[in-house]
């Protein structure tokens, strides 16, 4: 590939976009392909770019979250501000099209009735993934939510599940973590069967709507998940059949 097809390549474009949706730049974790899904610590579009040509631009895709360096060990990736929501809507989870475009047109309506939202949308051959930036702030700092284990993150689970009215995939929200929020980037190619190009079917309007509107609901989504806790009783999706597998 010449230079000139490298600085051309959808996935610049692609890149640029998505980076635009982030308060923070680099440096931040990338995976692809070729690096078997296994993550890398880029510290600028420039490295990025050079690992997802490296990877022929297969399953390229970075964090959502910046890289938190650890210290003392203590984890500070537990610690993010989360402005950053998104929604994966698959195949695998609504089994016919007509019903995964019903659930995205329904989740989209939600985005925006609740939070006035207007989010980014792409096609990733087997789903749509929904991504909508948010005036956020960390919730382990506000009295209310501090006696929860992680609200923050509990908070990024629960607008998945509750923003697509639990049409979103319950393995993919239930082991969600700000370490592992991987994201695919338009441009690049999904190579879960025949490769696809990733697409960008709606642009997000810039605009980063306050998560206050969904904190209600929040606190009583981790309430509930509190309190299942300590009735030792599992909740849905945390032994789902993929995270067995992934063990085996």
């Amino acid at each position: 590939m010449t230079t000139s097809q490298q600085t051309t390549h959808p996935i610049v474009d692609g890149l640029d976009f998505l980076v635009s949706h982030f308060n923070e730049g680099f440096p931040r974790r990338i995976s692809t392909k070729a690096t078997k899904n296994v993550q890398i610590k880029v510290d600028n579009k420039e490295e990025a770019l050079a690992w997802f040509r490296a990877a022929e631009y297969l399953d390229c895709k970075i964090n959502a979250y910046p890289y938190i360096k650890r210290w003392k060990g203590w984890l500070g990736i537990n610690r993010q501000v989360p402005d950053f929501l998104f929604v994966d809507l698959n195949l695998g989870v609504v089994k016919e099209i007509e019903a995964l475009d019903k659930a995205l047109h329904q989740t989209l309506k939600k985005i925006n009735d609740k939070l006035g939202g207007y989010p980014t949308v792409l096609w990733s051959g087997h789903g749509y993934h929904i991504y909508q930036p948010v005036g956020a702030f960390i919730l382990e700092d506000e009295s209310e939510f501090a006696k929860f284990e992680q609200p923050s993150r509990g908070f990024v689970r629960f607008a998945e599940k509750y923003l697509s009215d639990n049409k979103a995939d319950y393995c993919h929200y239930s082991a969600m973590s700000f370490n592992n929020c991987m994201i695919r980037i338009p441009g690049s190619y999904n190579a879960k069967s025949d490769p696809i190009e990733v697409k960008i079917i709606q642009k997000w309007d810039g605009k980063r709507p306050s998560i206050k509107p969904l904190l209600l609901n929040c606190y009583l989504y981790l309430q509930a998940v509190k309190i299942k806790r300590l009735q030792h009783k599992h909740l849905p999706g945390e032994f789902c059949k993929y995270w067995k597998s992934r063990k085996k």
